[in-house]
């Protein structure tokens, strides 16, 4: 896994086998929706062509990263620095329906696949026992609860993966929704960080330049233990 650190090792006390019992997890959107958080991992073995799926969180992603106001990258990125930098930990996905994978989830990913995010260690070494998150929901899909689902399964899954805490590093502060989310679900705020990103503040078309506003990024700590 690569980061600031370079390579970071998953913690000692690692050990994914116990997702086996709690996956997948269903629940219900905003409209009564059925959909259900499954393991990436757990599911490849199903798909007929698996590249096509990570192909499409790799388009997610990059959207994020394009609107240039949630994601710290700058520019897009290909398919090894996705993989660097999204699937190097555990990645889990929400989909459309009940706990079995829908039987046209590749053929049909806008319409089966409702959000994802990864899970990986913070730190390296003797601090790898903290880990990181990234959430994003399909465009198709937001204001719907999708991101509290994801929340909330994540708060079940990265203790059973091991980890002792978590902790984000920059949840600007112009993202209202993710920081009403955390706060709601008991995350603290241990500190804000000054113009931690210069962030598109309009987005401009036809060749337009975009105009750009340095914002301040909180950070958001939580206790596993």
């Amino acid at each position: 896994m690569s980061s600031a650190y370079g390579k970071i090792d998953r913690p000692k006390e690692y050990n994914s086998s116990k997702l086996e019992f709690l996956l997948p997890i269903e629940s219900s959107s905003k409209s009564n929706q059925t959909v259900s958080v499954h393991w990436l991992s757990a599911i490849q073995s199903q798909l007929s062509d698996p590249f096509r799926l990570k192909s499409y969180l790799r388009t997610l992603l990059n959207t994020e990263i394009e609107a240039g106001n949630t994601y710290p990258q700058k520019f897009l990125l290909d398919e090894s620095q996705f993989e660097n930098y999204f699937l190097s930990g555990d990645v889990f996905i929400v989909l459309n329906g009940g706990k079995s994978v829908p039987k046209d989830l590749e053929n049909n990913l806008e319409e089966n696949l409702l959000g994802t995010f990864y899970v990986k260690p913070n730190f390296p070494g003797r601090c790898s026992h903290i880990c990181n998150a990234g959430f994003i929901t399909a465009p198709a899909y937001r204001n719907q609860g999708i991101g509290k689902i994801m929340a909330l399964a994540y708060l079940q899954i990265a203790p059973l993966l091991g980890y002792k805490a978590s902790m984000f590093n920059l949840v600007f502060a112009n993202n209202i929704a993710s920081i009403r989310l955390w706060r709601s679900l008991g995350f603290q705020e241990i500190g804000r960080v000054p113009n931690a990103g210069l962030l598109v503040k309009d987005k401009k078309t036809n060749n337009e330049v975009e105009e750009e506003e340095y914002v301040d990024a909180i950070m958001f700590y939580y206790s596993f233990t």
